[in-house]
């Protein structure tokens, strides 16, 4: 079963106003959950946006991290959520393999996705609505034409989640691990690779 990106958002707004699941928990649990499927692997580049599909991407590279593996993380973007900001300040703990991605500076990048056996996309989630600015069109094809096994968190970036329509580049993913629920988008777009799903907790009226 497929779910639109507006039916998503209510379950989750509904588990953290009226449940009291703090959004910072429910970050946690997806990034726990990805990490567990991925773990298996020796070296991880990350590539994050600054929102919450990007806090995803840091608590996994914070247990990545954790258990041993080489791990070098990219940040594109300067608008930081909330939950995103607490995870970077966690992280910056951990380690100083965190690059702050410019145009027209994509060595590291290109060296990093090369040589790690994993690339993890969490650059953009459902949220996106609008075309690509030329920096995201960069580090999405980047990513498409050197990374390795390339793995999407919760939906391919550029994708939109309801249509399957790219705004300008999409991430070509081996493998997407579908937030709660694959998204009708990503039905309808070969991009996404192989679906599978994680649970995180969100809270679902008893007929869904």
């Amino acid at each position: 079963m497929a779910i639109s990106i507006e039916k998503m958002k209510e379950l989750e707004k509904r588990t953290i106003e009226d449940f009291g699941v703090n959004s910072l928990v429910l970050m946690e649990n997806a990034g726990m959950a990805i990490f567990n499927e991925i773990k298996d692997s020796s070296s991880f580049t990350i590539v994050c946006g600054s929102g919450n599909n990007g806090g995803d991407g840091l608590v996994i590279a914070r247990h990545l991290i954790l258990s041993g593996k080489e791990v070098e993380i990219f940040i594109v973007g300067d608008k930081k959520s909330k939950d995103f900001a607490t995870n970077l300040d966690i992280v910056k703990k951990l380690t100083d393999r965190i690059f702050f991605i410019e145009e027209d500076n994509y060595d590291d990048l290109v060296e990093s996705l090369e040589v790690s056996e994993v690339t993890v996309d969490a650059i953009f989630g459902t949220g996106l609505n609008r075309n690509l600015s030329d920096l995201y069109i960069d580090v999405i094809n980047l990513i498409n034409l050197h990374g390795n096994y390339i793995i999407s968190v919760d939906i391919p970036s550029g994708m939109d989640g309801n249509t399957g329509d790219e705004y300008g580049a999409c991430v070509r993913a081996r493998k997407t691990y579908a937030i709660t629920d694959i998204k009708e988008g990503e039905l309808l777009n070969s991009n996404s690779g192989e679906l599978n799903t994680v649970y995180i907790g969100i809270v679902r009226y008893r007929d869904e």
